[in-house]
């Protein structure tokens, strides 16, 4: 077979895997050029079991984590993400290997470099109009604003119907925040891969059980590595402190129990002895007491809790 002949047949290949892909998981085109997708572990094989894709060379992917871990190798460059992680690439038709959990979920937004420079401008996304694209990625951990967005697309996705200007405008959101994100990202503090592994589980630690939050050495003891390197790596890694991280994700569970719990069986269910403490480290995350939140979020059953 000729040169020609094989490079048909990789094209090929290349197509029925991505609508193979696109078939199973939530894919929407807004514009030709300009899709989002939402990709779960159904979607790609076996959990914890090499899986290799073919990549492309026509989109820039912004890619959000909101559930599980991905392990993934592209050329010279790895992939290692955990929950609430995101990251931008063109990986410029390189092939890539991956592993992921069987809790994996993934937002992610393809968009031509035209387009994205159309939206978003040079100064944000960094990338000359004038020159041709090369691999290149970037990472970013956990961002409140990229979580939120990404958060809000996946449900819409999910909710279906007549929704298109709200997904479209929930889009531009998330790419907006996203580069943002990017764009502030600490690089000059970086972490080896070894170190990004232990912090990544030490974080997986420290949130295990959001109602009693252990001591920064144990955290250290549980993932070898000393207290010193966990701290400095928790700012440089996540752009948060430890005990920050961890009462972050409380008051977020917080939320998602207000909704079924009244104030004082959430402020118990998250272990505060103290209601008082609990409504303060609230309303110091969401800028509302719990008893507020809970109004709008359960209207009806906060007239009798």
């Amino acid at each position: 077979m000729t040169s020609c002949g094989n490079m048909e047949v990789l094209s090929s290949q290349h197509s029925e895997l991505i609508q193979s892909v696109n078939s199973h998981s939530n894919t929407i085109e807004l514009r030709p050029g300009f899709s989002v997708s939402l990709l779960s572990a159904k979607d790609m094989g076996p959990a914890n079991t090499k899986q290799v894709f073919p990549g492309d060379n026509e989109f820039i992917h912004l890619n959000s984590v909101i559930a599980g871990k991905f392990d993934a190798k592209v050329g010279n460059a790895r992939i290692l993400c955990g929950c609430g992680d995101y990251n931008i690439g063109y990986v410029s038709g390189e092939s890539f290997e991956a592993y992921h959990s069987d809790d994996f979920c993934n937002l992610a937004v393809m968009i031509t470099p035209g387009i994205l420079n159309e939206l978003a401008g040079e100064e944000l996304t960094g990338i000359d109009p004038q020159r041709s694209l090369s691999f290149f990625l970037q990472q970013g951990s956990f961002n409140s604003k990229v979580a939120a967005c990404a958060e809000r697309v996946k449900n819409l996705i999910y909710e279906k119907g007549q929704k298109d200007l709200l997904l479209y405008s929930a889009v531009i959101d998330y790419l907006y925040w996203h580069l943002t994100a990017i764009k502030s990202h600490d690089m000059t503090e970086k972490v080896s891969l070894r170190e990004r592994k232990q912090l990544i589980a030490a974080r997986d630690f420290l949130l295990s059980d959001l109602s009693s939050p252990p001591t920064i050495s144990d955290v250290a003891r549980e993932v070898g590595i000393n207290q010193c390197k966990l701290k400095k790596g928790f700012k440089a890694l996540f752009n948060k402190t430890v005990y920050g991280c961890f009462q972050e994700e409380r008051m977020q569970k917080a939320m998602t129990l207000l909704r079924e719990n009244n104030v004082t069986e959430t402020a118990i269910s998250l272990g505060y002895s103290n209601i008082s403490h609990f409504s303060v480290a609230f309303r110091k995350q969401f800028g509302v007491l719990p008893k507020e939140a809970r109004m709008s979020l359960a209207p009806t059953l906060a007239r009798y809790s």
